[in-house]
């Protein structure tokens, strides 16, 4: 049962990190915020290359990660404002579309094929959207769905989720061109970097703007390094399906502590939306 506790940790990491940068998000704008943040992460993920063989990249490496830190700039700024203009309740909770967007892009990009398992998945991640928005069903039957698109917040993480479901597809590539722990920090710095020009171009005083909440900086590229770090070790242990579905907890994680610390509103109703969901991601990861 290591691999439980290792991959609960990430779970957990992954939802107080969401927090911190919720927190940072309210005096610095995202795009400084994503680029400390990545940044500090690839220091941390660096230091675990480095005590790590060196594998022997493949000769698609150099462009999958080129495509890859692209990617993840352009995520990662899209991450920075759900998070910035929504609610963690309300945002996170999005996250659970990636397995139900991989059932698209995968197929297309590595020839995997979902099975019945994961078109139940599927119903189950989209009734817990409607669960998450069921106060908007005032405005009719579809008024939960049409939350989805309308909350500002929601919408960008919902656009977040597309992404992701193909980069995912790209890191199983990269992953196969080098190792976990090389991929993962060439993959953040790449991010990173990607990040710089947007934010040199539209962002004044940026030492300014870190120097107003350095220690959230930190403590989010610190415990996204260690989830990170128990996620590899964890991967090595078991099955990635079961995995997945042990991180995603991080959205009820979430959901908690947008309450706890933000006092956002509605967790009667916003909790069990996200459980559903949470569930739905198990049948895609396991059954899929």
């Amino acid at each position: 049962m290591t691999w439980f506790w290792l991959t609960l940790i990430t779970a957990l990491t992954q939802a107080v990190k969401d927090a911190f940068l919720k927190k940072s998000l309210g005096s610095i704008d995202p795009g400084v915020v994503m680029l400390a943040y990545t940044g500090g992460a690839a220091v941390f993920l660096w230091i675990g290359v480095i005590a790590s063989p060196m594998p022997i990249l493949g000769p698609s490496f150099w462009p999958l990660l080129a495509v890859a830190g692209i990617f993840g700039g352009v995520t990662f700024w899209l991450y920075g404002r759900a998070l910035q203009c929504g609610d963690l309740s309300l945002t996170l909770p999005m996250l659970a579309f990636t397995p139900l967007f991989l059932l698209v892009t995968s197929p297309l990009t590595l020839g995997e094929f979902p099975e019945p398992g994961g078109l139940a998945g599927i119903a189950l991640v989209v009734a817990g959207a409607y669960v998450l928005n069921l106060r908007e069903s005032r405005h009719g039957v579809l008024g939960p769905i049409k939350a989805l698109f309308t909350h500002p917040g929601s919408r960008l993480m919902l656009l977040v989720a597309a992404v992701w479901s193909i980069g995912a597809n790209l890191d199983k590539l990269g992953l196969q061109a080098s190792s976990p722990a090389l991929w993962v920090a060439s993959v953040y710095t790449a991010s990173a970097l990607a990040i710089v020009p947007g934010v040199m171009a539209r962002c004044r005083g940026v030492g300014r703007q870190l120097a107003r909440s350095p220690g959230p900086l930190l403590a989010a590229g610190i415990l996204e390094a260690v989830g990170l770090f128990c996620q590899m070790h964890a991967l090595l242990l078991t099955q990635v399906a079961y995995v997945i579905a042990i991180k995603r907890l991080s959205i009820i994680f979430g959901v908690l502590l947008g309450a706890a610390v933000f006092r956002e509103p509605d967790l009667r109703q916003r909790l069990p939306g996200a459980i559903v969901m949470v569930i739905g991601v198990f049948f895609i990861a396991v059954f899929g």
